[in-house]
């Protein structure tokens, strides 16, 4: 009995202290067929950048997993700020990238009123969305997902 029970502790403290080493994926800044993305798929390669770099960000501050880090294996808290900010770093550049392509490829040419209203109302929406996360009334997690919803419209 002595040795089943010592087994699952030793079970539970590896497994706790696997979790405490999560980190944030940083992507790749260059993808192999960036260059014969359309406009659409670029717009939205930009705005996944964005996400991505948002998502980073959040994950350099007190989080469950950077506690865990810091309870169990002190040095994982390192390895996730660093590779958080590496996964912020890497986001930003690909968003450079894509904007280079997507200028080189003309996109931002001039589109129809339509296409217009619904760019501005978008814009709306998410700048209310930004003003409800400032002031408290969304937590990041819904702040992040109500961006995701609005942002698909333009896959």
């Amino acid at each position: 009995m002595s040795k089943i029970h010592n087994k699952f502790i030793i079970y539970i403290f590896v497994t706790i202290f696997i979790s405490s080493c999560s980190t944030p994926k940083a992507m790749d800044v260059v993808q192999a067929n960036d260059q014969m993305m359309s406009c659409n798929e670029l717009r939205l390669g930009i705005e996944k950048a964005s996400l991505n770099e948002d998502v980073a960000h959040s994950n350099k501050g007190v989080t469950d997993e950077n506690i865990l880090s810091g309870l169990f294996f002190f040095p994982a808290y390192f390895v996730t700020y660093g590779t958080s900010i590496h996964a912020q770093y890497n986001a930003s550049e690909r968003k450079e990238h894509l904007l280079v392509i997507y200028n080189k490829k003309g996109c931002a040419k001039p589109r129809g009123p339509e296409y217009q209203k619904m760019i501005s109302a978008t814009l709306n929406q998410l700048e209310s969305l930004k003003r409800q996360y400032v002031k408290g009334y969304l937590d990041e997690d819904d702040y992040i997902i109500a961006r995701e919803q609005l942002l698909k419209e333009f896959d």
